[in-house]
C-alpha cells in the first residue's frame, strides 16, 4: 500500500473514531447527569426568520440586529 493511501486511510480512520467517541460519551452524559458547571451566561440570541436577531445582555439591555451580519459589531461594541 502506498505511502497516500496509507495516509487517507488513517484520516479517515481517526475521524470515525473521533466520530463514534463522541457519539459514545454524547449519549452517556445525559443519563449519568453530568451538565457543564463552569458557563457563565452574558448573552441570549433570539434569530427571527426575516433574518434580523435579537440580542439580550444579563443586565437586561437589549440590541436588536437587523441581518444576523451585524451580531458580531453589535456584540464588540457592547463590549466596549
Amino acid at each position: 500500500m502506498n505511502s497516500e493511501k496509507r495516509n487517507s486511510l488513517m484520516v479517515v480512520g481517526y475521524f470515525a473514531i473521533g466520530l463514534i467517541s463522541g457519539w459514545i460519551i454524547g449519549s452517556v452524559a445525559p443519563v449519568n447527569g453530568l451538565k457543564p458547571t463552569h458557563i457563565k451566561v452574558e448573552y441570549y440570541l433570539e434569530l427571527k426568520e426575516d433574518n434580523s436577531a435579537i440580542i439580550e445582555d444579563c443586565g437586561g439591555n437589549t440590541y436588536t440586529c437587523p441581518k444576523i451580519e451585524d451580531i458580531p459589531n453589535v456584540l464588540i461594541k457592547d463590549n466596549l
